[in-house]
């Protein structure tokens, strides 16, 4: 129940400009020069093209476009500040006319971070989170790379609403995860570890995202020094791979669950810090997988038996993935999928090393 919970009105994370908003954004930041800040870092090799402030080593720029995942789309680059003389960057939900919710996010100008490893220190009391209010955090995200958009979530909380039906009062938790399909449901496009928030006032995550694996960590305090509230190691063939994506921070409200959202009252999170390290030397090239699948399929009347079979798969179980969903089958070299109904099945085989070729078949 807690992964559903923790995701329970997840929708896509943005929604594109169109061309005519991507040309004023386009035209807004070549009038807007880059901030001046006190923050001192020196800047990346690769820090992105200009935008609305430097960072951390990076340029940033402010959403100031609708639409998801905000429940009525509204965004203000106002609500995004320039570091302030600590270099820290304030994030504020705003509700100027009381039932109308301005949310903020603001993202990297670089594309394609891919392997390393990333960081970021928040200042914010999250069990004082409202229910209604979801805090992005840090996460990465690609909106042409689909269908998990890259997306990888290295400290997300919310209530997420308090719960819809009779008696539900979900608490604020936090999440160590990513989508690798986000047209499935909650559960089953993402891969995810939901643990309870703490009343500490700083917080420090880091996620180290390698080939198939990725690990989350989160800390009480400044840096690393303090308690280890968390960490969370997640492997496997589902595990995104570098595309495109860009860092995002976020602040919004959800329309799901519970809760009130037009009438949230204002919040606010102090990012005090954020880093990115590439993995060193070139990724490592994934080992092709020793599984070979194949499958036979009889028909009797309007239920079609498919027999899969395997050699080359190690271990005591598999994952078989069925149309994208995956379960946990005894390896015995076989396994007999019943469908009702015409339609197009996909299957793959996966151990820890990698997974089978795919087997389609038209029933």
């Amino acid at each position: 129940m807690a992964d559903f919970r923790f995701f329970v009105s997840h929708p896509k994370r943005r929604t594109t400009p169109l061309a005519m908003l991507a040309a004023a954004a386009v035209a807004m930041l070549a009038c807007v020069p880059p901030a001046q800040a006190a923050d001192t870092t020196p800047m990346d090799p690769n820090p992105g093209p200009s935008g609305n402030f430097a960072w951390k080593g990076f340029n940033w720029e402010k959403r100031f476009w609708g639409g998801a995942p905000q429940y009525n789309k509204a965004f203000a680059a106002a609500n995004v500040s320039n570091p302030d003389a600590n270099g820290h960057i304030t994030m504020n939900l705003t509700n100027p006319t009381g039932d109308a919710p301005v949310a903020a996010e603001f993202q990297s100008t670089r594309k394609g971070f891919g392997y390393g490893t990333y960081s970021t220190t928040v200042e914010k009391n999250l069990e004082t989170l409202q229910k209604e209010v979801v805090w992005g955090c840090l996460f990465t995200y690609d909106p042409l790379a689909e269908p998990g958009y890259n997306e990888i979530d290295l400290c997300e909380a919310s209530a997420w609403g308090g719960g819809a039906a009779y008696g539900q009062s979900w608490p604020v938790s936090q999440g160590h995860g990513y989508w690798f399909d986000a047209t499935k449901p909650p559960g089953e496009g993402n891969n995810t570890t939901v643990f309870d928030v703490t009343p500490d006032p700083i917080t420090t995550h880091r996620m180290v995202w390698e080939p198939g694996k990725i690990t989350f960590e989160s800390f009480a305090g400044e840096g690393f020094a303090g308690s280890l509230l968390k960490r969370t190691i997640l492997e496997g063939a589902t595990v995104p791979v570098p595309a495109q994506e860009q860092i995002h921070f976020n602040l919004w409200v959800t329309g799901g669950g519970g809760g009130d959202p037009a009438h949230v009252k204002p919040e606010s999170v102090v990012i005090r810090d954020f880093s990115f390290t590439a993995a060193s030397g070139p990724a490592p090239a994934q080992p092709a997988s020793a599984i070979k699948l194949a499958a036979a399929t009889t028909k009797a009347k309007s239920v079609s038996t498919t027999t899969l079979t395997w050699t080359g798969a190690t271990g005591t179980n598999v994952t078989l993935w069925i149309n994208g969903t995956q379960k946990s089958v005894a390896n015995t070299g076989s396994y007999v999928n019943k469908i009702k109904g015409g339609k197009t099945t996909s299957y793959k085989v996966c151990d820890a090393a990698g997974c089978s070729n795919v087997v389609s078949v038209v029933t």
